[in-house]
């Protein structure tokens, strides 16, 4: 199984995660959560951009229910993925590593062992699958009013992945 993920952080360093999504190659399983509270001192593009597209709600979890969530998400996931593997596919290097600053428990002192994944860098994909991406947010207005929602980025990282292997299937078809 391939779940696509994205962050959303509040600060350049990246060490802050604000909102995290994964997204299943199916589209059947999703995992969305936000950090409650907030972290403090956001970019002003954070602040202007990011925190107004956040759903809140049941989705704003404490520093605890957020790992906790996410374990549980894991844990059903490798249960039904092909041989019990799952691979993380990211477009940005700091997904991986707030994701794995997420299931470790933040800061706190006990957390429960990393569930295992493996990792897949979409960048390696080249300018297709960035030219995929645009193309999807520039078709569907809706999606690019919520453009830097991690839900919504994750979402289309996944339709553009699944384009691009649509795509060389289809060539492949047609030079045969």
């Amino acid at each position: 199984m391939i779940l696509f993920i994205d962050t959303e952080w509040v600060d350049v360093l990246a060490s802050e995660l604000v909102s995290l999504a994964l997204v299943s190659d199916c589209g059947r399983y999703e995992f969305y959560a936000e950090r409650d509270p907030l972290p403090e001192k956001p970019t002003d593009f954070v602040q202007s951009v990011v925190y107004p597209l956040l759903d809140r709600g049941s989705r704003a979890l404490s520093d605890a229910q957020f790992t906790a969530a996410l374990h549980q998400f894991f844990e059903e996931v490798l249960e039904v993925a092909t041989r019990g593997k799952v691979l993380v596919a990211y477009d940005h290097q700091n997904d991986v590593a707030l994701l794995e600053y997420a299931l470790d428990g933040f800061y706190l002192a006990h957390a429960r062992p990393r569930p295992p994944f493996n990792k897949r860098n979409l960048r390696l994909l080249g300018n297709e699958f960035e030219e995929a991406i645009e193309r999807i947010f520039s078709a569907t207005p809706e999606l690019q009013a919520r453009r830097h929602h991690a839900l919504i980025d994750a979402r289309v990282n996944r339709d553009a992945y699944i384009e691009l292997g649509n795509r060389k299937h289809q060539r492949a078809n047609t030079s045969r």
